[in-house]
């Protein structure tokens, strides 16, 4: 039995390490991160829940409408539908439990950082805990630590990634006491993209006063690399003038960087994802996948992962495995 490694939890990499598993090809999957999912993650503990990543995705393809449909029937997704947007799907009872279904009964070391990959007509990865060998190589990080990775082993793909750019987006965490908004107007000059209280998602007790804001592409792109607490800081002070609140009556803050939030510049779309050298294939939200029909990547969306993935492994089978 062929053995695939994956390196990246996050959708894409799923969905390439669960169509690989679906054809009975030994499959392992490598993360640095502490949860299987990427941006399809929640921050929690006794007291808060904020679903501080992705805030809900929509599915359009045939193959991630049939997930979606299996995660709504195990109740691990529920149809959020708003007063302006309909079909739009989001975890339950919060997004890490979705990430957590579509991980199961696959093989996966969380907290497992890639240090260098070597080739040798098999692929030896070498991580901070082990090394791991493979037969076929799938790398679905964003695209900088993509180049990063693969820079020894295929120049020409290693040179179509370095034009690869995203926008980031600083998120902010916030509990009120004793809470009254519920819906936040967005004006157009704001530093904010997305502003929920997270009861107007799933409600319980975790949740109850519990705001996520996402500030706009500018101002995370302008205040990318400044400290964390300076930017919690800008950020908290502009919401509590626009809205009316209190200092005081913030029980809670927090701040997390997504780096790559939103992809600015794709990989070239006409050039294979797959090396035409070794079984190496990359994937994510930044690999546009060659569809038909009118289905466009926008950059942000979890099924330009999903597909990207599906697409990679479908390949490299093709390719190398027949």
């Amino acid at each position: 039995m062929k053995r695939i490694v994956v390196i990246g939890s996050g959708i894409a990499g799923l969905a390439a390490a669960k169509h690989f598993h679906s054809k009975n090809f030994n499959i392992t999957v490598l993360d640095k991160g502490k949860y299987p999912g990427g941006r399809i993650s929640t921050r929690k503990n006794k007291e808060f829940i904020f679903n501080h990543g992705a805030q809900f995705f929509t599915a359009k393809s045939k193959e991630f409408k049939k997930i979606c449909q299996l995660g709504v029937k195990d109740n691990v997704l529920i149809n959020w539908n708003t007063l302006s947007k309909k079909d739009r799907f989001i975890g339950n009872p919060d997004m890490r439990e979705f990430s957590y279904w579509f991980s199961k009964n696959l093989e996966i070391y969380q907290e497992t950082l890639v240090e260098r990959i070597e080739y040798n007509d098999t692929f030896t990865i070498i991580t901070n805990n082990k090394k791991f060998t493979a037969d076929g190589l799938i790398i679905t990080a964003p695209a900088s630590q993509t180049a990063g990775l693969i820079k020894n082993l295929d120049n020409q793909i290693y040179k179509l990634i370095e034009n690869v750019t995203y926008f980031p987006c600083w998120c902010v965490m916030i509990s009120i006491k004793d809470m009254n908004l519920k819906k936040f107007e967005i004006e157009e000059n704001s530093i904010f993209s997305w502003i929920i209280s997270e009861n107007n998602k799933i409600k319980n007790s975790l949740s109850d006063n519990c705001i996520t804001i996402h500030a706009n592409e500018k101002f995370s792109l302008d205040h990318l690399e400044k400290n964390k607490e300076f930017v919690l800081d800008k950020i908290i002070r502009e919401f509590t003038k626009i809205y009316k609140v209190k200092n005081n009556d913030i029980t809670y803050k927090n701040i997390h960087r997504w780096r790559y939030a939103k992809v600015k510049n794709y990989f070239p779309l006409e050039h294979s994802k797959i090396s035409k050298i070794m079984p190496l294939g990359i994937a994510g939200d930044w690999c546009p996948p060659m569809l038909d029909g009118d289905y466009c990547v926008n950059g942000q969306r979890v099924e330009d992962a999903f597909l990207s993935g599906i697409e990679c492994s479908k390949t490299l089978i093709n390719k190398y495995f027949k």
